[in-house]
């Protein structure tokens, strides 16, 4: 006897699958980019895998290309990434022969970093797996759509970036007018006991 054959599950396709709860429609947005940006890492670490390279590694490796020779604090402030992380993936891309470091001519306490034969081969690699990349993930989606959505991705960026620097500067900021106040205080201190000694004095 046949055992009964199981009806096949329908797939579902990504369309049909809920990306956010429905309770946070106002947040569909920005659930979105986060769920895109994840999966673009993903892509991206079996891409590169390819040609030994970490997904964190590419912001510096194509501003390393661009201008060979920055310094850290340049590249943090050029990939927006922390300066720990930065380090991190200099000191890796460093072992792995990917850059070198020297002294900075101008100052002599920071380093520069320079692109290697090495690093060069892998970054002139990493940008056509880039491009490929980025036919393969968009094939089928008209032009005007993805101007379009490169535009309003630029707008998102723009607000997120001040949002950020404006959190980032406001403690700081908040510190300033506090040590400024305390400074005020002190001053008023002194100046009245500095007057009330003059009259003592005079008397």
């Amino acid at each position: 006897m046949l055992a009964p054959t199981l009806p096949r599950k329908k797939r579902v396709s990504f369309r049909e699958k809920p990306a956010v709860p429905s309770l946070v429609h106002e947040a569909q947005v920005t659930t979105l980019i986060n769920l895109a940006a994840r999966l673009t890492a993903k892509a991206a670490r079996i891409r590169m895998g390819a040609i030994g390279a970490w997904p964190g590694q590419i912001p510096l490796l194509l501003w390393l290309l661009e201008q060979d020779g920055l310094i850290q604090k340049e590249l943090v402030q050029r990939s927006s990434m922390e300066q720990s992380t930065v380090a991190e993936h200099l000191e890796r891309m460093e072992r792995d022969g990917l850059v070198y470091r020297q002294r900075g001519i101008e100052d002599r306490r920071q380093y520069q970093f320079f692109l290697t034969e090495e690093g060069r081969r892998t970054t002139a690699a990493l940008v056509r797996t880039l491009e490929s990349g980025a036919r393969t993930f968009t094939r089928g989606i008209p032009k005007a759509d993805l101007d379009l959505f490169e535009q309003v991705l630029h707008q998102i960026i723009e607000r997120l970036d001040a949002f950020v620097t404006t959190a980032v500067t406001a403690p700081v900021a908040s510190d300033q007018r506090r040590t400024q106040a305390r400074r005020s205080k002190s001053a008023r201190v002194n100046a009245a006991v500095s007057g009330a000694a003059r009259k003592a004095g005079a008397r």
